[in-house]
């Protein structure tokens, strides 16, 4: 629960900030675009920031960073943002080619060797001390880094809540023990519907119950994982975004929880769902650490993520002021 009297960071975003090319058929290429998992994870929790729970932000760049792109950063008016520059490396770029005008099909690919955040980058820094940590990897990723994270924290602070995102190439049948080996370090497991399906593409008998309702394939699936364990002591949560269709949470022992996404799908508001799913992240555990419940930070993600949704890139920053807690309030009252 939120301490007012004691100031920390809520959360810091181990995942990347890219700067992305845009391409689409009939427009010209928008360039500079900002983006990555730890963007929009950011994004999220800097919705639901207040004096006491203020985000964190590490930010790895090149030596090639926009001074506009860092103007822009800086315009984020966090007090804990920190960006490192790699003297010897270019900045993450990548370039992100859509098929149509709907934002649907895409392919997305590096053009620059991607930075990518670990433990070690938070060393010297106040977002050390966070009481959060998303992770944006690998299984074999987490099972590394994780006890790096947690040996380099003052040994009076209390274990942090790390939640990881898997890499979607990862999603395998081929990694499924080493998903269970990580899952047993996080806190919070969260895959979209499409990567937590693929895990057990393999399995024949998941395959026959494949037409059967979208929710129960997703808790079913779930369940195999909470079954082998979550968490260090078994009590970790597997959440599973599913795009337009909304949200749903699995604990060992206890009733699943599922709520819609914030736009019903087919919204005309819905403009560019890149981000959408970090973003939900992001509110999801400021929800969580504000309020303590699981069904509370479904409806904070489900929130943060329809502002990712609403334009390409990040929403402005004054949009976002305007309208987290608002937005909230209406959600909770149709949930």
């Amino acid at each position: 629960m939120d301490d007012g009297n004691n100031p920390r960071i809520s959360c810091v975003s181990l995942g990347m900030v890219i700067l992305d090319e845009i391409r689409m058929p009939d427009h010209p290429p928008l360039l500079n675009v900002i983006g990555g998992s730890s963007t929009f994870v950011t994004l999220g929790l800097r919705l639901f920031a207040t004096k006491s729970l203020t985000p964190g932000c590490l930010v790895l760049a090149g030596n090639d960073l926009p001074k506009p792109i860092r103007e822009e950063m800086l315009r984020w008016h966090m007090d804990h943002l920190v960006i490192l520059t790699s003297p010897n490396q270019p900045s993450s770029r990548g370039l992100l080619e859509y098929s149509d005008s709907t934002f649907g099909p895409k392919i997305f690919e590096y053009t620059t060797p991607p930075l990518r955040a670990t433990p070690e980058k938070l060393e010297g820094t106040q977002l050390l001390a966070a009481r959060a940590f998303h992770f944006f990897g690998t299984p074999d990723e987490i099972i590394a880094q994780i006890p790096v994270l947690l040996s380099l924290r003052q040994t009076d602070l209390p274990p942090p809540l790390i939640v990881w995102e898997p890499i979607p190439y990862c999603c395998t049948p081929a990694n499924r023990v080493a998903f269970q080996d990580a899952c047993k370090l996080v806190d919070v497991f969260s895959p979209n519907h499409l990567e937590l399906a693929a895990l057990f593409a393999d399995d024949d008998e998941e395959q026959r119950h494949a037409d059967t309702n979208l929710f129960a394939n997703l808790e079913r699936l779930g369940n195999r994982l909470i079954a082998a364990g979550v968490g260090p002591a078994g009590t970790g949560t597997v959440v599973i975004r599913a795009g337009a269709d909304g949200a749903l949470a699995l604990q060992r022992d206890t009733p699943s929880v599922r709520v819609p996404a914030y736009y019903a799908p087919g919204s005309v508001h819905v403009v560019d769902p890149t981000g959408a799913g970090n973003a939900f992240l992001g509110g999801y555990v400021v929800g969580l650490l504000r309020e303590g419940s699981v069904r509370e930070a479904l409806c904070y993600g489900a929130v943060a993520a329809s502002f990712a949704l609403q334009q390409i890139g990040l929403p402005r920053s004054e949009v976002v002021d305007a309208g987290g807690w608002e937005r909230l309030g209406e959600f909770r009252g149709r949930v």
